[in-house]
């Protein structure tokens, strides 16, 4: 009998990129704070509905790093059990059946965790949807949104079409929640192109990046990180994504700093590229700021608020 003790997690992405807190009070006079897809972290994998039940190693999956990483419970349910569960359930959870107010993955993950952890996600969450509805522009736009849910599954197929080659083999590499291919390796796709279209392509001018005025300093390694930061008698770390919203609104502020602080040492870790200090420091919501003075952690938050980080800074003066 399996007595092991698993931890459930639930994983929080944003699909706005940090638009819906920062426009919904203009369109929808009320505050959203993020469109919310979600999935389920337990035995090591991520469970989450994406054109079907999904699993794959836990923040790998299209979606990017989620914002949030919130701890649901601990469950004793075997992972056989809970798959199991998972097949019981996959005719619910199909691309015909989704639908945007009433079966998305945020259903979905909430089902789960009433499974394992005998309670369901935060009601902020499976809410979203009927928030909406209950605005203004929700109501002008409901019949519209319906119409395009309820196309058959043939249509959604031929929209599927549009999407990008990047997003297609995405779509293509999901692993369904099936015992005989749940830990397949799927084969990738062979490109192969000319040679004399790879001679043009290196004969066109190489664009510059814009330079930036910075003090900022990458870290790209665990070592260098806990050297930098015993070394340094002041300094700040900034733990971002390129995708997140939030990291990109308060970047040119950090930068700012960085010049007119010289004193402080100004570092910035890029989770998706050093996701082991992250995980050692914890880091669950992005963007996340730590102040260190003489080694020792003093100040540490999360989110893009100017006047946070400015206050902080303040404090290392």
């Amino acid at each position: 009998m399996d007595n092991q003790i698993y931890k459930v997690t639930l994983n929080m992405y944003d699909l706005s990129q940090g638009m819906a807190k920062q426009f919904s009070p203009m369109f929808l006079g009320k505050q959203i704070d993020a469109i919310w897809h979600t999935g389920i972290v337990v035995y090591g994998k991520e469970y989450f509905f994406g054109g079907g039940i999904c699993a794959q190693a836990p923040k790998t999956t299209i979606y990017g790093y989620p914002i949030e990483e919130r701890e649901l419970g601990e469950t004793e349910i075997p992972q056989s059990t809970f798959e199991e569960f998972l097949r019981s359930i996959s005719s619910n959870y199909t691309m015909e059946k989704y639908d945007l107010f009433k079966n998305n993955c945020n259903n979905f993950t909430n089902e789960c965790a009433q499974f394992l952890v005998g309670k369901g996600i935060p009601e902020n969450i499976t809410g979203l949807p009927q928030e909406f509805l209950n605005t203004q522009l929700g109501q002008m736009l409901k019949p519209v949104i319906e119409q395009i849910t309820n196309k058959q599954a043939s249509d959604q197929t031929e929209h599927f079409n549009y999407l990008n080659n990047q997003e297609l083999q995405a779509l293509q590499n999901f692993q369904n929640i099936n015992p005989q291919i749940i830990n397949q390796q799927q084969p990738q796709p062979q490109l192969n192109v000319p040679l004399t279209q790879t001679v043009k392509a290196a004969q066109q001018p190489q664009q510059q990046p814009q330079q930036i005025d910075t003090n900022v300093i990458p870290i790209e390694d665990s070592e260098s990180y806990f050297c930098l930061i015993e070394s340094s008698p002041q300094c700040i770390i900034d733990f971002y994504t390129e995708w997140c919203g939030p990291c990109k609104t308060i970047k040119p502020l950090f930068h700012k700093l960085s010049l007119e602080n010289p004193h402080i040492n100004f570092y910035s870790v890029n989770i998706e590229k050093v996701r082991e200090i992250a995980d050692s420091l914890q880091v669950t919501s992005i963007p996340t700021f730590i102040t260190y003075q003489n080694g020792q952690q003093k100040d540490r938050w999360t989110g893009g608020q100017h006047h946070m980080l400015t206050n902080n800074i303040q404090k290392l003066q």
